[in-house]
């Protein structure tokens, strides 16, 4: 979750844990944390978390963390032992992608972000281990594609699972 967003829509922050899906810290303004200093860092983070509880009256600890852009893992920058140290501070556990069909390109065509997804899908199943595939909810084709995105999922045998299960025993009390 973006807190700048949450604290915009609250009420979709409600429906989205009432209807029992995971939710990370994406930082309050989409920031690019390689560029960050440690507690420009921390502010982001904590200001979500922050945004979050306030928007559902009550602490609900955030355990994942997506970075946006995926900076500083992709970027090479100097910053990944700064962010490391930040984001194990906050008891969170970064989450990055395997497949990314760069939906937020695509323009309005919900059936060229399917052929996307296929494509990226196609090159990502050389490792044949688990995906985690990056979409965005603000793309209006995305969500007119995703249907077709899980038939093609779905039809080749695989199954969905949330991003806790995936990891839950690395970031999950027991």
């Amino acid at each position: 979750m973006v807190g700048r967003q949450v604290a915009e829509n609250p009420a979709l922050l409600r429906q989205i844990v009432g209807e029992g899906h995971d939710v990370g810290n994406h930082t309050y303004d989409h920031a690019d944390m390689s560029v960050l200093s440690a507690k420009q860092m921390r502010d982001e983070l904590w200001d979500t978390q922050e945004a979050v509880d306030d928007a559902l009256g009550y602490h609900h600890p955030l355990a994942l963390m997506r970075p946006p852009y995926g900076n500083p893992y992709l970027d090479g920058s100097d910053a990944l032992p700064t962010f490391r140290s930040v984001v194990r501070g906050q008891r969170l556990f970064p989450v990055t992608w395997t497949v990314d069909p760069s939906d937020y390109l695509l323009g309005d065509d919900p059936d060229g972000v399917v052929r996307a997804v296929e494509r990226a899908d196609e090159a990502g199943r050389e490792g044949e281990g688990d995906e985690v595939m990056l979409l965005h909810d603000n793309q209006r084709q995305t969500a007119e594609a995703l249907p077709d995105i899980i038939d093609h999922y779905e039809e080749s045998g695989r199954r969905f699972a949330g991003v806790d299960e995936l990891l839950a025993d690395k970031y999950l009390e027991p």
